[in-house]
């Protein structure tokens, strides 16, 4: 189904649709943080800089691997909803922070941009959606040993 969802982006993009309910979100919390900030689309506009949030900068990347996990994995279809639910709206809220400290790091410490991007939050966010996928295996074997 998502392999579908992401062939067939043209007629429904979910990637997009996607960034566009977080970076409101995201924008609001740059704002509280004293940063001035506008999105438009994709685009967050800050005051000396412009943050793309792109494909893997949305947490999609990490929401697909935790769910690619979730539906692999032999479990009761109720346990893999409530897992689902749960890791992905904690995916995102980590997400969203992520963002927002990304979005710092930019306008005050700009040198250290490229670093916090593409080697510690990229890989914090993989690690988390792999650690949450270890945690309901490990629930899930708890729970059917009660069976």
């Amino acid at each position: 189904v998502l392999f579908l969802l992401f062939t067939y982006q043209k007629y429904i993009d979910l990637q997009l649709m996607y960034t566009e309910v977080i970076n409101p979100i995201v924008t609001f919390f740059i704002n509280s943080i004293g940063i001035n900030a506008i999105y438009i689309g994709i685009d967050i506009f800050l005051p000396t800089s412009t943050l793309k949030v792109l494909f893997g900068c949305n947490g999609l990347e990490a929401i697909l691997i935790f769910t690619a996990g979730i539906l692999a994995f032999k479990a009761d279809l109720k346990y893999k909803l409530k897992y689902l639910l749960q890791g992905i709206l904690f995916i995102s809220t980590v997400n969203i922070f992520r963002l927002v400290i990304l979005a710092y790091v930019l306008e005050v410490h700009s040198n250290y941009f490229s670093l916090m991007h593409d080697y510690v939050t990229q890989h914090i966010m993989i690690f988390l959606a792999i650690l949450l996928f270890l945690i309901f295996t490990s629930n899930v074997k708890e729970i059917n040993k009660g069976k």
